[in-house]
């Protein structure tokens, strides 16, 4: 004899998140978390590399270039504006 037994999609969905692969960071978070413990590290040593390194790449300035680069949106101009600007600009 041969027993058949169902299972609903949401219980064989349960069943199955353990074996699934955790997902992976993105890179910006990443790269912000990095740079935060690498401040951290600057503040507490006395290496002047380092905080010279920390203060060219700042962790909030960073973080705010990954936040708001995607977001930024430039308005097209016409041909004529952009003639107009650049005569503007070597006068």
């Amino acid at each position: 004899m041969t027993q058949v037994v169902t299972v609903s999609a949401h219980t064989a969905a349960y069943a199955m998140e353990p074996v699934k692969p955790p997902q992976r960071v993105s890179r910006a978070t990443y790269v912000e978390e990095h740079t935060r413990l690498l401040a951290q590290q600057a503040a507490q040593s006395e290496d002047l590399r380092l905080r010279a390194l920390v203060n060219v790449v700042q962790p909030p300035a960073l973080a705010l270039y990954f936040l708001t680069s995607a977001q930024q949106q430039f308005e097209q101009a016409t041909l004529k504006e952009t003639i107009e600007a650049y005569k503007n600009s070597v006068a």
